[in-house]
């Protein structure tokens, strides 16, 4: 019994062992092979895409992307030698044959144009087609050509490049379809590439291209900054000699022959002119005559050019009448220029610009070198600005000229009048004083009793006799005050003045019903005054205060020490002067437009005192509100131990 366990035993495992080695053989072993097929595969894909993608580059220029295509498509057939590649390019209704790769029995011609359905199918699917056996569809016009590569399989692939480029596709051709599985992967692989690659070279081309025309703009506008800049520096040059020029020119003592000699010497030295002169039109001749002051021409050859402006076979005259700068190269040999003058001031290149001032033109500027050919453009801009601003000079020195000429003339008149005046007090002051003695010893009755008309008549006469008296003195201190005065200056107390001026001013003022005062400060610092004259001031600013404030008014008197200065001022609270008067009433012989005709008066006691102030380094104002009164002050320096 033992025994035959042990048989059965031995035998079951027997075919235990059997059954795993059939089992092993028939259906894990064709896996394994399978399975280290596939590893072996996928480890040839990844080490032909590991190397592709290092050696992939960005082309620098367009035409190297084929060199790109070129070596995939090497790298592709080398793990695929017995198989064909053709890359066919997108045309118009037709594919182009652009590149290949494979050994063929007759050399194909490339660009040439090809039709297939298959080929826009994939183009417009975007995927891979495959064909085992391409002859069973419509394959008309590509027989010839893949029978030259013995072709009877396709794969094929399309890809786009970027940048516009027109539609690729890879095809992959073989005599059997044996290695479409394991060509399929490759052929995405590389079609995928190219197009990745065409998009970064298309950006890198799109980059460049921006950069290389962004480059070219900056230097462009660097080039023009630098130009701008060196005649912005050229223009600063020219304005800041040009403003040198105006502020010696128009500085004392200039004048204008002076004034336009120095501009022209300027314009000499920034156009390096040998000859450079102002031709202004003289209306009594009716020509174009050279002025003073012009460079390089001596003054017996400056007498020889006058030109009448009937003469427009001149160019000066030419750009007088017309208003339009003038250049040529060579004078001496331009027909539109007189070459006698041109060869007399022994020039060649020649600039003319007018000289106008706002509508009215009043000259020309001729500008010469003795070298041909020697003028620019920027150069006669520059003149033109010039003779802007010379007109301008000579226009100023014009009405400068007569402004002086009458204010020579005013000054002799005023000189007249001051000692017609100064005659004609000290004539009056003598019969004067007679015709008031005899009225006064009359009125007294020693030479016999008056009616009362005859007394009447009397006073109205004597009162006009002091009236006139008053105005002949205030005319005479007016004249010796315009005149060269001599006032006696010494240390004065203000406040004395001021006691002593009310105290004679209080008869006046009840006389007028007026209410005066004073509020003088104790201890006021001595000011340095003629006594006279300083009490004449208060004096008067007193008797116009007591006039025009009308009865009834109160007016005071007060003086302030300010430090530097004493201020003494006369204010009442009578009816005030309006603003637009306040600016005259230190003007001789004005007076007030309410009150002219009814308060008599010369109107030259505030220019009076404004003169003898203003003598005395001072200074006096009025401040005044119509219906609120008037204040008139004046201040004088303290005087210096």
């Amino acid at each position: 019994m033992l025994n035959e366990l042990i048989g059965a035993g031995a035998l079951g495992a027997a075919g235990a062992f059997g059954a795993y080695w059939y089992l092993k053989f028939r259906a894990v072993l064709p896996i394994e092979s399978r399975l280290r097929a596939a590893q072996k595969s996928f480890a040839d894909f990844t080490s032909f895409t590991r190397e592709t993608m290092e050696r992939a580059y960005a082309p620098e220029h367009p035409e190297h992307y084929g060199d790109i295509t070129n070596y995939y498509l090497i790298k592709l057939h080398k793990v695929f030698p017995d198989s064909s590649m053709l890359v066919f390019e997108k045309g118009p209704g037709q594919w182009k044959l652009v590149n290949y790769l494979k050994h063929f029995k007759v050399e194909p011609k490339l660009l040439t144009s090809y039709k297939w359905s298959a080929f826009d199918r994939s183009s417009a699917e975007g995927e891979l087609l495959r064909f085992d056996d391409f002859r069973a569809g419509d394959y008309q016009g590509v027989e010839e050509l893949f029978s030259v590569f013995d072709v009877r399989a396709v794969l094929m692939c399309p890809f786009k490049p970027a940048g516009g480029a027109a539609e690729r596709l890879v095809v992959f051709g073989a005599a059997s379809p044996a290695s479409f599985e394991a060509a399929q992967p490759y052929l995405r692989f590389v079609t995928g590439q190219l197009s990745s690659i065409s998009k970064v070279s298309d950006k890198v081309f799109t980059l460049r291209k921006e950069t290389e025309h962004l480059k070219s703009e900056v230097s462009a506008v660097v080039k023009e900054l630098d130009v701008a800049g060196s005649r912005l520096i050229q223009r600063a040059r020219e304005r800041k000699a040009l403003y040198e020029v105006v502020t010696k020119a128009a500085g004392p003592g200039g004048d204008a022959q002076n004034g336009c000699s120095a501009i022209l010497n300027i314009v000499a030295k920034m156009v390096e002119a040998d000859v450079v002169a102002c031709l202004l039109f003289d209306e009594s001749k009716g020509e174009l005559v050279v002025s003073p002051g012009a460079y390089g021409i001596k003054d017996e050859d400056r007498m020889l050019y006058s030109i009448p402006v009937s003469n427009q076979a001149s160019a000066s005259v030419r750009t007088f009448l017309g208003r339009k700068p003038f250049i040529t190269a060579d004078a001496q040999n331009d027909p539109d220029v007189l070459a006698r003058y041109a060869k007399l001031w022994e020039i060649h290149s020649l600039m003319i610009v007018p000289i106008s001032l706002h509508d009215r033109i009043i000259g020309v500027m001729r500008v010469g070198s003795k070298r041909a050919d020697f003028f620019t453009p920027d150069q006669l801009e520059f003149l033109s600005i010039i003779a802007d601003e010379l007109a301008i000079i000579i226009e100023m020195f014009s009405l400068y000229e007569n402004l002086s000429s009458t204010a020579q003339e005013l000054a002799q008149l005023n000189k007249i009048k001051d000692e017609f005046l100064s005659t004609v007090s000290h004539e009056l002051k003598t019969p004067l004083t007679t015709i008031k003695g005899f009225v006064s010893v009359i009125l007294s009755g020693e030479v016999g009793p008056l009616n009362e008309q005859q007394h009447n008549f009397l006073t109205v006469t004597d009162q006009s006799v002091n009236r006139l008296t008053h105005l002949i003195s205030n005319l005479l201190d007016l004249s010796r005050l315009n005149g060269k005065v001599e006032m006696e200056f010494q240390k004065v107390d203000l406040a004395e003045l001021v006691r002593a001026s009310v105290s004679a001013m209080l008869l006046k003022a009840r006389e007028g019903n007026v209410t005066l005062s004073s509020a003088v400060a104790k201890g006021l610092p001595a000011v340095k005054a003629d006594t006279r004259w300083i009490g004449q001031v208060i004096d008067n600013l007193l008797i116009n205060a007591i006039k025009y404030a009308g009865k009834g008014a109160k007016v005071n008197v007060s003086g302030t020490d300010k430090g530097e200065a004493i201020v003494i001022c006369v204010e009442d609270n009578g009816p005030g002067i309006p603003p637009e008067e306040q600016k005259m009433v230190f003007d001789k012989f004005y007076r007030g437009k309410a009150s002219a005709n009814q308060v008599p008066g010369t109107g030259l006691g505030l220019a009076i005192s404004k003169s003898v102030v203003e003598k005395h380094g001072g200074k006096i104002w009025v401040e005044s509100k119509v219906g609120h009164g008037a204040r008139f002050c004046f201040a004088l320096p303290v005087a210096k131990n």
